[in-house]
């Protein structure tokens, strides 16, 4: 357990002294907050923010001090911690004992939005994924979401790995990093809200470097490296907040021509800020441009993809709505390091705005052609967002930044809270959501294909 202000408020309950430096800096607060199951989901932080507690800023320091005392080999493990950590070694030494299953599966076009299963006729698990290409072989990596039943705990079950050569038919290769299972503090601990893994080889070094969000209460990235694309990886940085902001859903690129390599992501809920790599790409060395700023949810900008095209360079976004989906925005501009420029919603003839009920991840390049393709999940296959409910949330959501110009019903509140579900969602049977990029002029376009050929992009 790591002590500070950014540990949610059920986890600090667990300590008498946590609790009773919480008491001498908020009297009184903790006796209120308590009769709410979702305060207790709240960070510390989070609670004295959103509670508009006076002399926030001042408060907050003091008790970050206080709590960060309490990080003893002593207390490194908590007895809640002992526990989940005796449960995850089961569940982990169940899966070595089974029999690996024969490849019995092969599929000849992608449906997207269908369960999409691997080559042994499993579900693929890599959500908030991407793919790279290397020697012939494509690898699909993402979040192994196989023990994610909204019940248990468990956010992400370390990154797993596939291989294909159609871009269709993908063979199960294991876990690319595995969950950390003995270390609470550690980002790949299962219960951590681990998300989006991007990869880039360094030119410079030789290494594949990782970056990973951590989302929730950390808002920060773990970095890891390796010899070889399929690892082993060692980490780098544990929790790493670029120039001191909250870290949110993020995409890496390089450029081609001069090598050097960027880092979009969204820094604080306040802007899409792009950051140019150190030499080795384990760092972020400088800010260099800031995109969408001077948003609040749901307009903020996260699950940036980028990619280079016809000569400039694109990014597509969604909203802020958790994992309902919502509409996406797609930009335009001349370099990385340049202001993007919108160019509006790239989902044809979509009238939901909800993306298809999908949020995008990646977009990659199909090898040896000019034509992209566009990853997404969909995180709630069962929850289907129209425009009713797209204008639901984004009232909603708003209205909690700026009332005087969105309103919503206490109705309305309660049907989006119902709906808006992460650490309590089933995304153990999230579906894909791939479609091919197509163009209107210089917009980038995503229309809807219940079934299509990768051969058809040639």
């Amino acid at each position: 357990m790591l002590y500070n202000v950014n540990m949610k408020l059920e986890h600090l309950l667990e300590n008498a002294q946590a609790v009773q430096l919480f008491d001498r800096f908020l009297p009184g607060v903790r006796e209120r907050v308590t009769q709410s199951p979702q305060s207790l989901k709240l960070s510390v932080e989070q609670l004295i923010r959103y509670t508009r507690i006076p002399n926030a800023d001042a408060l907050l320091r003091g008790l970050d001090a206080a709590l960060q005392a309490l990080n003893t080999p002593e207390n490194a493990v908590s007895p809640a911690e002992a526990k989940l950590i005796a449960r995850f070694r089961a569940i982990d030494a169940a899966a070595r004992e089974q029999a690996p299953r024969p490849a019995q599966h092969r599929q000849d076009c992608i449906r997207p939005g269908q369960p999409w299963l691997d080559t042994k006729g499993e579900r693929i698990q890599a959500h908030g994924g991407a793919v790279y290409y290397e020697d012939g072989v494509y690898y699909w990596y993402g979040e192994n979401k196989e023990h994610t039943d909204g019940k248990n705990g468990i956010w992400t079950w370390g990154i797993r790995v596939y291989a294909s050569t159609d871009l269709m038919n993908w063979e199960d290769r294991g876990l690319l990093i595995p969950p950390v299972l003995d270390d609470p503090n550690a980002a790949l601990f299962p219960t951590k809200r681990v998300d989006r893994p991007h990869i880039l080889r360094c030119a410079a070094t030789g290494k594949y470097v990782c970056w990973i969000k951590l989302s929730g209460p950390e808002a920060a990235f773990t970095v890891w490296q390796a010899d070889r694309l399929l690892g082993p990886y060692e980490v780098v940085e544990n929790l790493y907040n670029p120039g001191g902001h909250k870290a949110g859903d993020f995409d890496l690129i390089a450029d081609e021509a001069t090598g050097k390599a960027y880092l979009y992501f969204d820094a604080d809920h306040s802007c899409m800020l792009c950051m140019e790599l150190t030499a080795d790409y384990l760092h972020a060395a400088r800010e260099v441009a800031r995109n969408y700023p001077d948003l609040h949810p749901p307009f903020t900008r996260e699950a940036p993809a980028l990619f280079a095209a016809r000569g400039r360079c694109y990014m597509l976004t969604s909203g802020m709505t958790g994992y309902v989906p919502n509409a996406s925005d797609s930009a335009a501009a001349e370099r990385w390091d340049a202001v993007f420029t919108s160019l509006g919603d790239p989902h044809a003839d979509e009238p939901d705005c909800s993306s298809y009920n999908s949020q995008i991840s990646k977009i990659f390049r199909v090898e040896g052609t000019e034509r992209f393709i566009a990853m997404a999940d969909r995180w709630l296959p069962d929850y289907n967002v129209d425009a009713r409910r797209a204008d639901l949330f984004r009232r909603v959501i708003a209205s909690n930044y700026a009332p005087e110009q969105y309103q919503a019903s206490e109705a309305e509140r309660r049907e989006m809270y119902a709906g808006n579900v992460l650490e309590t969602a089933d995304t153990s049977h999230a579906e894909y959501v791939w479609l091919p990029i197509e163009w209107e002029g210089e917009k980038p376009v995503l229309r809807w294909h219940d079934a299509w050929k990768v051969e058809d992009l040639r």
